[in-house]
């Protein structure tokens, strides 16, 4: 473990229609310290260093999360990041941050420039209608302030412009949706199914996987077919096309479940995994490891999340998981998928036909290029940067 997923901002200024943290019926956000405070920062950064020196890990990442960190202001925000610098001193430590960016100015692409910052910013598509959903609380569109915001960022600070993350709508064209955030010409896309438990999938499970995979797959061919989109990486494509070949999947998305990372709350709490919280108000049972910052070491933390993963059997292949040609890969899905009251996370996801879809596209394509057979998704003069990685 090397990576914390830190609440900056328990509160957002969105009301996206489709957010774990506040529309699935988990409120303990409402409870929690606003902002996480000097202290906190000073403690975490500590731990980090006591973490890192035990493992002899080179380098700790800190993702600065929320709610919405901005809402904190640039001068808290850097004195945050200062704080946690100087504690966790020898030991670096790399920040990025992830943020609706509606709030953006020049003092903050200074904070980001100065703790050199990598920021990602939250775009569901290139237009108003992409990002319906992301709304304000007073269910008002945030489109116009949200490129605002991201223009000023790539303006005042390209060098700390990460990429984009995107909550998918398979209601919406996903070759629309694709070139509409190529505009913005961004490093890296993460590509977001909407975080959906069994339960609360119910008896639309199929039709759900089944429009998830449709949309991937239509998305996933779009990018392959423009050569120039290929200069930005899309992560669940990436690691699809390379595990579905390798068997050896790279993000949480796919494959054994093992803590990579600590989620911390304002409050100093430590949890699982904050996207668990779709779960609905029963969530403290599949994340709360009872553990705080102020009486926890992080490595104690990580066997009692690897504990709880394995007591509600998220390490393990499910049951109707067995046999499946994609079982090593898919490893049933991403845990919040996999989640119902009565099974814990023996369970295939609720994706799971659309995840088949994604690797067999994958396996399919890459076996014809291969055999060296036409492939009309990429052409055999294109040297392009995705082809190279493969």
């Amino acid at each position: 473990m090397d990576t914390l997923i830190v609440k900056f901002s328990a509160p957002c200024n969105l009301a996206c229609t489709y957010c774990y943290e506040y529309s699935s019926g988990d409120e303990t956000w409402r409870s929690k310290p606003k902002f996480l405070c000097v202290d906190n920062a000073a403690r975490i950064g500590l731990l980090a260093k006591e973490h890192a020196a035990s493992h002899g890990i080179s380098e700790f990442k800190i993702v600065a999360h929320g709610g919405e960190p901005l809402l904190m202001g640039p001068q808290r925000l850097d004195e945050i990041f200062e704080v946690l610098r100087q504690s966790s001193e020898p030991c670096p430590i790399k920040f990025s941050l992830q943020t609706n960016a509606t709030l953006m100015n020049t003092d903050f692409c200074e904070v980001f420039r100065k703790h050199r910052v990598v920021v990602g910013v939250s775009l569901d598509g290139g237009n108003e209608d992409h990002n319906k959903l992301r709304v304000t609380h007073a269910g008002k569109s945030s489109w116009g302030r949200i490129v605002e915001g991201l223009n000023l960022l790539k303006a005042n600070a390209p060098e700390c412009f990460g990429g984009l993350l995107c909550v998918i709508n398979t209601g919406l064209d996903p070759c629309d949706v694709i070139d509409g955030l190529m505009q913005f010409d961004p490093p890296m896309i993460d590509l977001l199914q909407p975080f959906t438990s069994l339960d609360s999938a119910g008896s639309n499970r199929e039709r759900i996987a089944r429009d998830f995979g449709n949309w991937m797959t239509m998305a996933l061919k779009h990018w392959l077919e423009n050569y120039g989109h290929h200069r930005t990486k899309i992560r669940y494509f990436e690691d699809a096309l390379k595990s579905s070949i390798t068997g050896k999947p790279s993000t949480d998305w796919f494959g054994a479940r093992r803590v990579g990372y600590l989620v911390i709350e304002t409050d100093g709490k430590i949890d699982l995994l904050d996207q668990l919280k779709a779960v609905g108000p029963e969530s403290l049972e599949c994340r709360n490891l009872n553990r705080t910052i102020w009486d926890s070491s992080f490595e104690d933390a990580v066997i009692q999340a690897n504990k709880l993963i394995h007591d509600l059997s998220g390490d393990a292949l499910p049951e109707d998981c067995s046999g499946c040609r994609w079982e090593d890969v898919c490893g049933a899905g991403h845990l919040p998928s996999r989640y119902s009251v009565n099974k814990g996370f023996n369970n295939r996801s609720t994706y799971c036909e659309g995840i088949q879809m994604v690797l067999d596209y994958c396996k399919d394509l890459l076996s014809n290029a291969n055999a060296n057979q036409a492939q009309p998704t990429l052409k055999k003069n294109q040297n392009s940067e995705y082809e190279k990685r493969l």
